[in-house]
């Protein structure tokens, strides 16, 4: 199993919180690019598909309220609206 950006991201910020040492983090990180995941590619399109599962905002009211294009909604809540047989 290959790991995210994401996943490496959440288990570095989870080790500093744990209050990992400075050379803990460096034997374990030293020398690794961390990328930073972006808000919109996360935790904003987990919120729409919330809204849309659980809210029950329809797609143009997502639009409005994320000012996304329709086309791009449709795109973040595809899974939610068809969810794959395999």
């Amino acid at each position: 199993m290959s790991l995210s950006n994401k996943d490496i991201f959440e288990d570095f910020t989870r080790r500093i919180r744990e209050g990992a040492s400075d050379e803990e983090m460096m034997r374990e990180y030293g020398g690794m690019p961390i990328y930073v995941p972006s808000w919109c590619m996360n935790g904003r399109n987990d919120e729409i598909i919330k809204d849309y599962t659980e809210n029950k905002l329809s797609p143009k009211e997502l639009k409005l309220k994320y000012a996304l294009s329709l086309s791009r909604i449709y795109e973040i809540i595809g899974e939610a609206r068809e969810p794959s047989l395999f």
